[in-house]
């Protein structure tokens, strides 16, 4: 077992005064500031691309990172925002419209599986003058990994495919474009529903292969894969047949089904496991949900894997008609269910958890054709 602490975080104010907040609240703690502030500058040239692409995409958000490197007395070419490209997420997420829910509510769950050392284990509330007040989780405390915004948008992603990523064995990024956590929060500050998101999407530069699933108060879902620059997306509404989209590791789209040759023997059997528990399920409860979510694989979909980066570090139950998040970190029911209200501020802390370490099993990580 290993003790984590997880926090939580109330912020309002201009992008400025946020990131300023941040950086008061890192100052003093050595550790998290070892995480967000790094001896190897980027180049001004490189942080200059990245800088014009976040205020063509995520405007405000260069403002929110000057304030943070302010609060810190550090150049902001040091913070370690500017230098990462290799997080991997290996994640699983279902999309449930009304007709499938014991609620008669849209759900999105969502279980996120990575490195407890790289992890920010923090959900945030953020409200940021003229942008859509949003929770979510952080990543490198400026991005997103997952949330809902105040008109009911909800966003959720995993990794597809071959990652990209500067490390070995993994795809090298093909153009300077857009990290999956610029992505999520541009979505969730900038779009109402799925509609205006998948606009919002049509142009944007996406470096990193992933799935990721929309879901509005209004019964609109979309599955939008991205592979090497390119988009394509399934949408289904309360008129459709198909009333779940869910996605794990690997393309299911018929545009981009034929790249892929072979696939992750976890992703496709997170996949089968899915749609054989919800497939031709009505009435599905969100208790059902979280025993699917923190109930190991191949019986459920977690996982205590964090030396490989393969530890499920977050679940999650989205509802955005009700406007409520549920999240349980690390894992584990012991260390408990919490519900959080867009429409209400969330209490600032923290709170320790325990996470526990399991043996990789043989054949995990083995690739199967498809």
């Amino acid at each position: 077992m290993l003790t984590i602490q997880t926090r939580t975080l109330n912020l309002s104010g201009s992008h400025y005064e946020i990131g300023y907040q941040l950086g008061k609240m890192v100052a003093d703690n050595e550790h998290l500031k070892a995480k967000y502030v790094v001896k190897t500058t980027v180049d001004r040239k490189q942080m200059k691309e990245t800088n014009d692409l976040l205020d063509q995409w995520c405007p405000g958000l260069t403002e929110e990172l000057q304030g943070f490197a302010m609060a810190l007395g550090v150049k902001l070419e040091s913070l370690f925002f500017y230098n990462m490209t290799c997080y991997v997420p290996h994640c699983s997420h279902i999309a449930l419209l009304s007709h499938k829910t014991d609620e008669n509510q849209p759900i999105l769950a969502r279980n996120y599986e990575f490195s407890n050392e790289l992890e920010d284990f923090c959900l945030m509330r953020t409200e940021v003058e003229g942008k859509y007040t949003h929770i979510g989780t952080s990543m490198l405390q400026f991005g997103r990994d997952d949330g809902f915004n105040e008109h009911g948008l909800a966003v959720t992603i995993s990794s597809c495919g071959l990652p990209v990523a500067n490390l070995p064995h993994m795809q090298k990024p093909q153009f300077n474009g857009l990290q999956y956590w610029i992505v999520v929060r541009a979505l969730l500050e900038n779009c109402k529903n799925v509609e205006e998101a998948l606009a919002y999407l049509k142009d944007m530069p996406i470096v990193f292969n992933m799935n990721m699933i929309l879901l509005d108060k209004t019964d609109h879902g979309a599955l939008v894969q991205t592979m090497n620059g390119h988009i394509a997306f399934r949408q289904i509404d309360s008129g459709s047949h198909e009333q779940m989209l869910h996605a794990t590791n690997h393309t299911v789209l018929p545009e981009f089904v034929h790249l892929e040759k072979q696939a992750f023997s976890h992703s496709i059997g997170r996949y089968q496991y899915i749609k054989n528990e919800l497939g031709d399920k009505t009435h599905i409860t969100k208790s059902q949900l979280k025993d699917m979510l923190l109930t190991k694989y191949p019986q459920g979909l977690c996982f205590h894997n964090y030396a490989e980066s393969f530890g499920t570090t977050k679940s999650m139950i989205i509802s955005p008609r009700n406007g409520t998040i549920e999240i349980c970190w690390g894992g584990r029911a012991e260390n408990t269910w919490n519900i959080y209200n867009i429409f209400q501020p969330i209490p600032s802390g923290t709170k320790e958890i325990q996470i526990e370490f399991d043996q990789i099993e043989k054949g995990l990580f083995d690739w199967q054709s498809r």
